[in-house]
């Protein structure tokens, strides 16, 4: 190995030591071109982050160190959630995938036909099991995997494994999303119906209508929805009244993902962020 590759490296992790941890959450698009493209939410400045490359996105999760991309042909990207670099790409040998979630290092698969299979960051099937409808959407929290099902309903069991449980219906039209806000899930369906429901007990606690949308994200306290031609409008999460501010995708979106961890990660994962593609 050369001195001089030595020392840029030793540059470079000292650069990586030394970065400011940064309070910006980041909001992250993709769609069906294949690319994800990324956000600092304080200034909405979209990005090119990483590439699936092999087909339209269909799903997107994330973990401390992995960002996790899978594809409409039941391939997964694993790349570095800071840079963007790919660091594993595999076929899941499941299709079609609907939707993804990260939880205990590992990674969630969920398919029309009721599979949720777990593999490791390196592609190895961990296990699988069936839910009692096609997936629609998934979500990992408080130790419980959740399913947003074909039939309307929410299914629920451990991480670790075990049977689905029925936990709640949505019992209206197609679920399009789940995601965690507070001691609630907010649940939105494919004609932009969102109802929030307790995590804890099922017990609805609200409702509201946000229109036509094919995914939705939490930011702090309120939630994102896009709509057509790249418009991300942003709403209050207890009422779905509109907010001033929102996003302009430079993609037509179809799935979205906000990380709003960052001021506790690591000093090694704030490294100045590499644009992986061929020069």
């Amino acid at each position: 190995m050369s001195h001089r590759f030595l020392l840029l490296a030793s540059l470079f992790a000292s650069a990586a030591l030394a970065a400011p941890l940064s309070a910006s959450d980041r909001l992250f698009v993709a769609g069906n071109d294949g690319f994800v493209m990324k956000a600092d939410t304080d200034d909405g400045v979209f990005e090119y982050f990483t590439c699936a490359c092999t087909g339209p996105i269909r799903a997107l999760a994330a973990d401390r160190q992995h960002l996790y991309v899978a594809d409409e042909f039941g391939r997964l990207l694993v790349a570095d959630v800071e840079t963007g670099v790919p660091l594993n790409l595999f076929q899941a040998a499941l299709i079609p995938i609907n939707a993804i979630a990260a939880a205990d290092g590992a990674v969630f698969v969920g398919t029309d036909d009721g599979v949720v299979a777990r593999f490791d960051a390196a592609g190895t099937l961990i296990g699988a099991r069936k839910a009692p409808a096609g997936v629609r959407a998934l979500v990992a929290h408080r130790g419980f995997l959740f399913v947003g099902a074909a039939d309307g309903a929410i299914y629920r069991a451990p991480v670790t494994g075990g049977e689905f449980e029925y936990f709640t219906c949505f019992c209206l039209f197609q679920i399009q999303d789940i995601v965690v806000i507070g001691g609630d899930l907010a649940i939105v369906d494919s004609f932009g119906t969102v109802a929030r429901v307790s995590a804890e007990t099922g017990a609805i606690t609200g409702a509201f209508s946000v229109g036509e949308t094919n995914s939705m994200a939490r930011l702090r306290n309120t939630l994102l929805f896009n709509h057509a031609s790249g418009e991300i409008p942003q709403v209050d999460a207890d009422t779905g009244t509109p907010l001033p501010g929102g996003f302009q995708s430079p993609i037509d979106v179809q799935v979205m993902l906000v990380i709003s961890d960052r001021p506790s990660l690591p000093a090694k994962f704030h490294a100045t962020s590499i644009d992986p593609r061929p020069r």
